[in-house]
């Protein structure tokens, strides 16, 4: 008796299914179909193969790749489908099984709807040209789907499949991400964690100590179908890790921007992914709302982008680290830690990189104490601190705000003057169309007020740069105003005030009386 496979695909999710594990509508049809196909000619059903969700140019389909394993093993005799398009749209595969491994193996392929027959010679041709007119279609489809996610992101539009940890997919519109409460304020204390010096050793430890479970395990619990292939190859499932972390303080997402974009398919056939140029990534700003605010966004990165190291005792950032430099190289001055006869105290020197690593080509050769350094910069700050609260008590605002409104309302009277001379051409333009004037008066008039609203947009540029200038310096003025209220008086330097205050600190020469200049540049 004959032995028959039927194979079943389908590439669509579809909507007539009310659990996603339940048979679609149409597989059951094309199942149904042949079956009774088979029992008309009295065939014999081998097994029924079954493809769900699967596009036809996918090479990995578990089904597909199991009925052709039994083909190999001479198991079948003929394989049947609706049609050819549902064994496969990928012109090559066509070729390699059905005029190729299915006639050395002695099967004969069936397309019911097509009338697609291997064992019918004459019409092998119209298969071929039915096969390439599947993979056009294949190939029109995904151009245009292509598209649409591009159109898509360039609008600010979510298009993952599943959203990153601290938000979720919003339920009124899978396009757009609302904050997850429980979890972005784990997302919030990471980034303050690194800020205060944190390596991810010790913030990786901290948050599986306190059994808080990881993105790949949260998705998980709130019903997502969510699967993490490294987090199993790695063995890791549920723990975090250093690459989680490594990736949370990079992703921009948590200060409202969405990055897409950064990768693609190499083609509608290669499901292989090919990174994206960082120009060519599509970015939006304020597409949902931010968990992490500029500020601390702004502070992460400029730590990253430091590569200042932790100490592998505490998993810390040392107080002063990535902010020392040579006065005379402009190097990185680097730490030398020492430790007294019994080992009770730990003192540590900064020295610069060219002596340290025995380049020797910098005269600035001494190093110089840690702890005195930190006093020096302590006194600094309570210097800045004292000064600032002494000027009227922190009375820093200024006329900027007499000024902007000025200036505001001159640009609404240069706009309005616009609009006007706007209006007068388009009326001139009609006097011109019901004759009332001549071709030569409406291009003399309108080049007369054309001229006045250049000059007027010219102004209003000027007034809105002017505008924005003011602004700028007004936030500046808040931002150090704001730091500075944070402290009245510091007893001890922490990698925190470090990070509030200072952008970097010169060391210079040792003179012959011990003294050497020290430099610090403020944030502000």
């Amino acid at each position: 008796m004959v032995s028959v496979a039927i194979y079943l695909r389908l590439s669509d999710e579809d909507r007539d299914k009310k659990y996603k594990t339940d048979e679609s509508e149409s597989i059951q049809n094309q199942k149904s179909m042949l079956r009774e196909y088979c029992f008309e000619r009295n065939w014999n059903i081998y097994d029924i193969y079954c493809d769900e969700d699967y596009s036809g140019i996918d090479k990995s389909r578990p089904d597909f790749n199991r009925m052709i394993k039994d083909c190999e093993s001479g198991n079948i005799d003929i394989v049947l489908c609706k049609s050819q398009s549902r064994f496969s749209r990928d012109m090559e595969m066509i070729e390699k099984y059905i005029h190729n491994k299915f006639v050395e193996w002695n099967i004969r392929f069936i397309g019911v709807v097509d009338n697609a027959d291997s064992a019918n010679v004459s019409n092998k041709k119209a298969r071929q040209i039915n096969g390439l007119i599947n993979e056009w279609y294949l190939e029109d489809v995904s151009e245009n789907i292509r598209k649409t996610l591009k159109h898509k992101r360039e609008h600010g539009e979510f298009t993952g499949s599943f959203s990153p940890y601290g938000y979720l997919i919003d339920p009124q519109n899978k396009n757009h991400l609302i904050v997850d409460e429980n979890t972005a304020p784990i997302v919030r204390t990471i980034f303050n964690w690194y800020l205060q010096g944190w390596g991810y050793r010790k913030i990786v430890m901290e948050l599986n100590n306190k059994q808080i479970p990881n993105p790949s395990s949260y998705k998980r619990q709130i019903n997502s179908n969510y699967v993490n292939s490294n987090e199993i190859q790695s063995n890791s499932q549920g723990l975090w890790t250093h690459t989680t972390i490594y990736r949370i303080i990079r992703n921009e997402t948590y200060c409202g921007t969405l990055v897409q974009g950064k990768s693609h398919n190499i083609s509608y056939k290669n499901k292989k992914r090919k990174a994206v140029p960082n120009d060519g990534w599509i970015r939006v700003e304020n597409a949902h709302d931010a968990i992490i605010d500029n500020e601390t966004w702004n502070k992460t990165q400029a730590r990253l982008q430091s590569r200042a190291r932790v100490s592998k005792i505490t998993s810390e950032l040392s107080v002063l680290a990535s902010k020392v430099k040579c006065a005379s190289c402009g190097r990185a001055m680097k730490r030398n830690v020492y430790h007294n006869k019994d080992k009770t105290k730990t003192y540590y020197g900064l020295q610069c990189a060219s002596y340290k690593n025995g380049a020797m080509n910098c005269k600035n050769t001494s190093s110089i104490s840690g702890s005195k350094l930190e006093a020096i910069i302590v006194e600094q700050i309570n210097n800045l601190i004292d000064t600032y609260c002494q000027i009227d008590k922190i009375a820093l605002e200024d006329n900027r705000s007499d000024t902007i409104k000025s200036c505001q309302i001159l640009l609404q009277s240069y706009q309005k003057k616009i609009n006007t001379n706007e209006e007068k051409i388009s009326k001139l333009y009609e006097d011109k169309l019901d004759g009332i004037i001549t071709k030569d008066q409406y291009i003399s008039f309108s080049e007369k007020y054309n001229n006045k609203i250049i000059r007027l947009n010219s102004e209003c540029h000027i007034l809105q740069n002017k505008i924005n200038e003011l602004k700028s310096d007004g936030d500046k003025l808040y931002n150090r105003k704001e730091i500075i209220l944070k402290y009245s008086h510091i007893e001890e330097l922490t990698r925190n005030i470090v990070e509030e205050f200072v952008n970097c600190i010169f060391v210079g020469e040792k003179g012959e009386n011990g003294t050497r200049i020290i430099i610090i540049n403020w944030n502000f």
